[in-house]
């Protein structure tokens, strides 16, 4: 298989977000009903990266199993953003309950 990543224009480390905003701009440009086989090609190549565990797995078909699926979530979830807590919900947790 392709890589879907190249077919799709984007790099390795592209968010959710990214990844189907450029399949959808894809989507418009190439309609099933002009150009079947483009629009096949893009369909698989979102269908193999579109979540996050999909991703992992398919990172880890191309590194030949080296590592883990476990250790490939950790490492994505880690570099993605966290919302933080409000200081209101911190302060609550310290306050004592009466």
């Amino acid at each position: 298989m392709n890589d879907p990543y190249a077919i799709l224009g984007l790099t390795q480390d592209a968010t959710d977000a990214m990844i189907r905003e450029a399949y959808l701009a894809m989507a418009r440009q190439f309609t099933p009903e002009n150009q079947p086989e483009r629009f096949a090609a893009i369909r698989a190549a979102y269908e193999a990266i579109r979540d996050l565990d999909k991703r992992a797995r398919h990172r880890l078909y191309e590194k030949g199993k080296t590592e883990t699926i476990d250790a490939i979530l950790e490492d994505a979830a880690c570099r993605t953003l966290r919302r933080r807590p409000s200081l209101d919900s911190l302060f609550a947790t310290l306050r004592p309950t009466v």
